[in-house]
């Protein structure tokens, strides 16, 4: 006959396993980036709202913990470590060779502009080769951003006009710079630069100048170690996003920040990449 402490011994096994089973359920995913989102609903950055919807859904199995990091730092650290992912990038053949990306988006941009202040003599169908080989412009980006396949190329063939800013807060300080005149233009979404100036004078004096001869979205995704950790934290975002009702919030977010004809254009472009009918 087994003993009454044979049976206690048992169920303590039988305890410490069940603990330690739904320890391992309880994942974190480490979300690097150079702007991260405040831990509230204030944040206005829609990106920022969408990721902080997404670990509101995943919740409790699965935390997501954000690190702040330059645009080039992050992309070192998902090829090194197996379990950081990075948010609202644009997905190319490149760069899924060391990264697993979604399915889904979680943005969509217009296209890139050629933002510049204090400069009504140029024109408004002004080409990149134009501003730099008449003008002389010094344009200034992000370092590790990706910019669109022919703008890449383009800046990678004029290296001399094109001033890489790194750092977590690469964004605001290409902003400040530009207000300052330190840089003559500057590669940015519309909506960005006009959201965070929307009360500064100095937008007024502002213009966007269209670069790409095609009017088209890009979309932002989630991409993470090409790791098997990075391929799981993969699936459980395109589970979420998969949702209807996490596809009409994203939707939502973004029929309230753009306006037309930007805003058509970009509904359409999510509605087409989710699978819901167009009208």
């Amino acid at each position: 006959m087994k003993s009454p402490l044979f049976f206690a011994l048992s169920f303590f096994v039988l305890f410490a396993s069940s603990i330690s089973a739904e320890q391992k359920q309880l994942t974190k995913i480490q979300i690097v980036s150079d702007f991260i989102p405040e831990n509230n609903k204030a944040d206005k950055n829609i990106a920022n709202k969408i990721m902080l919807t997404i670990g509101e859904r995943i919740s409790p199995a699965t935390v997501l913990e954000f690190i702040p990091a330059s645009r080039l730092r992050e992309w070192k650290q998902l090829q090194t470590m197996p379990d950081v992912c990075l948010y609202n990038k644009v997905k190319n053949s490149e760069r899924e060779q060391s990264a697993f990306f979604n399915q889904y988006p979680i943005m969509a941009f217009p296209s890139n502009r050629l933002v510049i202040y204090n400069h009504p003599e140029l024109s408004q169908d002004i080409t990149l080769e134009e501003v730099i080989q008449k003008h002389k412009f010094l344009i200034g980006i992000s370092a590790g951003r990706s910019y669109g396949k022919h703008i890449d190329q383009f800046i990678a063939s004029h290296p001399d006009n094109f001033v890489d800013i790194n750092g977590d807060k690469s964004s605001r300080r290409l902003h400040e710079m530009l207000f300052q005149n330190k840089l003559d233009a500057i590669l940015e979404y519309t909506t960005v630069l006009k959201e965070r100036f929307k009360n500064d004078p100095r937008i007024e004096k502002t213009r966007f100048l269209s670069i790409d001869e095609e009017s088209h979205a890009v979309f932002g995704y989630l991409a993470c170690s090409r790791s098997e950790q990075g391929k799981l934290n993969i699936a459980t975002f395109d589970k979420v996003l998969k949702e209807t009702t996490m596809q009409n919030q994203i939707i939502k977010l973004h029929q309230q920040l753009f306006t037309d004809p930007e805003r058509s254009l970009l509904i359409s472009a999510l509605k087409a990449k989710f699978n819901l009918p167009l009208n």
